[in-house]
């Protein structure tokens, strides 16, 4: 297994020091979760930081209702940063994590977290910049709410999964889509046919071909 948590690390998070990929090779364990697999819930004691290294890992609120909000999406070369900030202030996570296609993971114990930031400037570096990408990202869903209507909401959130996925093919459901964006699938119904007469997608049963 450290052998290929090793070539994970290359390939991966190749700015980081051969100190610290060291360090990560004697305590870290490597994780394969299936799709739809809860790798973070809600109210979950965070006690590991997940490197991502294959796959995708859709992040979002929910309420008691079961009402999502799509955050963003993680994949290989990063990790999640409210987890790590829930962490490193009380311990509990605020948000939930599921991969959307099989997910490999390379899980290094919390307590590293604050411990690696004096010792090692890669893992520096690396926390600080997914604190900021994790940042922008939200604030993009703040100004989706406030000041864009659902049908910009809608595309943007299409080019993301789009881009995230690295295919132009969105293997989702009008109720999933609309359940991630907090809307209703009549409403989300709709503005797909508006989108595709405008040529910007294509509909078919249980996918979207995203056109632009």
């Amino acid at each position: 297994m450290k052998k290929q948590i090793g070539e994970f690390l290359e390939l991966c998070y190749p700015t980081f020091e051969a100190g610290l990929k060291e360090e990560i090779l004697s305590i870290a364990t490597l994780q394969v979760l299936p799709p739809d697999a809860l790798m973070m819930d809600i109210g979950q004691k965070v006690e590991i930081i997940p490197l991502i290294v294959s796959g995708q890992v859709k992040v979002f609120r929910e309420d008691e209702d079961d009402h999502e909000l799509f955050l963003y999406y993680l994949g290989p070369g990063e990790a999640c940063a409210i987890t790590m900030i829930c962490s490193a202030r009380e311990g509990y996570s605020k948000i939930k994590a599921i991969p959307e296609e099989e997910t490999i993971i390379i899980s290094v114990p919390i307590s590293k977290l604050d411990e690696w930031m004096p010792k090692y400037q890669s893992w520096y570096y690396f926390v600080m910049d997914t604190y900021q990408d994790r940042f922008e990202e939200l604030l993009k869903v703040v100004d989706g709410i406030a000041f864009h209507r659902m049908d910009e909401r809608l595309l943007e959130y299409l080019e993301k999964n789009s881009a995230a996925s690295q295919s132009s093919i969105i293997h989702k459901t009008h109720q999933q889509i609309a359940q991630e964006l907090n809307s209703s699938r009549e409403v989300i119904t709709r503005l797909l046919k508006k989108l595709e007469q405008r040529g910007v997608v294509r509909v078919n049963r249980n996918q979207i071909e995203l056109l632009e």
